[in-house]
């Protein structure tokens, strides 16, 4: 997985990895750090919304975020759960599946929108060891 929410309004680049979620090229959290992440409520007809990152050690991160990036996000938190449920340390390679059905199922995210075309050929690449 590989999933990135652009920059924009001094609000800083998400990037959502198969181990970590990576806010701004400054702070990074591993997923087994993370208990819970949501949206929660930004203010009335902001242009951004709020993903809270609820930590092991009980402290709440609010991470701004561009609103019409909403939809991706939660697809990317639904990601992370499949990934905490299956194990953070077994990715999907490491389970048996196959990387070029990978690289299909990635192709499908890109031409639904989902994934940019940038993400698209990162994973790709990858995912096909390029």
């Amino acid at each position: 997985m590989y999933i990135e929410i652009e920059s924009r309004n001094n609000m800083k680049k998400l990037v959502f990895d198969e181990t970590s979620l990576a806010v701004g090229a400054d702070r990074v959290y591993p997923y087994d750090e993370i208990n819970a992440m949501e949206i929660t409520k930004a203010p009335l007809f902001a242009t951004y919304g709020i993903l809270t990152i609820r930590l092991t050690n009980g402290r709440d991160v609010p991470v701004p975020f561009p609103r019409s990036y909403a939809e991706k996000i939660r697809r990317a938190i639904h990601e992370v759960e499949r990934i905490r449920e299956k194990g953070a340390d077994t990715p999907d390679r490491a389970a048996g599946t196959d990387p070029y059905e990978e690289a299909k199922k990635l192709k499908e995210l890109l031409d639904l929108g989902i994934v940019s075309e940038e993400e698209y050929e990162h994973k790709r690449k990858e995912l096909l060891g390029l």
